[in-house]
């Protein structure tokens, strides 16, 4: 398809054309899913097939008004859906949000946050931030991220992590919680024994730094099972559910609640 363009994601924001998605993200042992990573599409027309964030996002990326306007759209939405399903499951939720490369960077970063968090009714602790080694904080991205993890207790999650150079560097830098571990990796594990012993070693490195380990990119029953038996207690991939609207991503976490949890 032709390039998204910055006037047709102007166009889109003030007349509503995105939507989000939740993908369920697996608590090994107890089976339930109390986690979920948002996601978000951009609909040009009814007509149109949605396109996907790699489309679109990094012509968001590339200019600072949209990364602006675009990431307190986000963030809001993300907040006032995840809110409401946990009034309507009545139970707890983590909220897992990917933040746009240099939105923490801003001066205000805090400020805003802590504003829409007031705003939407969302709680601090049912949210975590998904980063990777590709988005470039400076001292005040650094800065902030520190301070929303610990001011306002939001867990702090390393995305991607095993294919870059620079994963180590921000591990030592930020106080991450959850390390998510590269689809890649998990590809290969019932094809290579090595890649499984890398994969434990991570997990083992991870539990001396008391961080959790999250696999993604599950897609087959023998890959869960493997990731299982070495020691992970959450997973993510598209055996266990793909990225879903939110009337069917509530009926995905009521269907595996423990029982009695879920409220309707």
């Amino acid at each position: 398809m032709t390039k998204v363009t910055r006037e047709q994601i102007l166009d889109a924001l003030n007349n509503d054309r995105f939507q989000l998605f939740g993908q369920p993200k697996w608590t090994f042992g107890r089976n339930t899913c109390n986690t979920y990573e948002v996601f978000v599409d951009l609909m040009l027309s009814e007509d149109e097939e949605p396109i996907q964030p790699d489309k679109f996002i990094p012509v968001i990326e590339s200019d600072e008004e949209l990364t602006k306007k675009f990431g307190s759209w986000f963030l809001e939405h993300a907040f006032i859906d995840g809110a409401r399903l946990m009034r309507e499951l009545e139970m707890n939720l983590t909220i897992s949000i990917n933040l746009l490369g240099f939105q923490a960077n801003r001066p205000e970063f805090v400020e805003r946050l802590t504003a829409l968090i007031e705003k939407t009714g969302i709680y601090n602790n049912n949210l975590q931030f998904e980063l990777s080694e590709a988005q470039p904080l400076n001292a005040t991205g650094y800065y902030n991220l520190q301070k929303i993890h610990d001011e306002l207790g939001i867990r702090l999650v390393l995305s991607n992590f095993g294919t870059g150079y620079s994963n180590i560097d921000l591990l030592r830098k930020l106080p991450f919680d959850v390390i998510e571990l590269s689809k890649e990796f998990t590809k290969g594990i019932t094809e290579y024994e090595k890649e499984l012993k890398v994969i434990i070693g991570i997990l083992q490195m991870a539990q001396v730094l008391d961080i959790d380990v999250c696999a993604k990119g599950i897609e087959t029953a023998e890959q869960m099972e493997l990731l299982e038996e070495a020691g992970f207690k959450m997973g993510q991939g598209y055996l266990i559910g793909r990225p879903l609207p939110m009337d069917e991503l509530k009926s995905f976490i009521c269907k595996y609640a423990d029982e009695g949890s879920c409220g309707k």
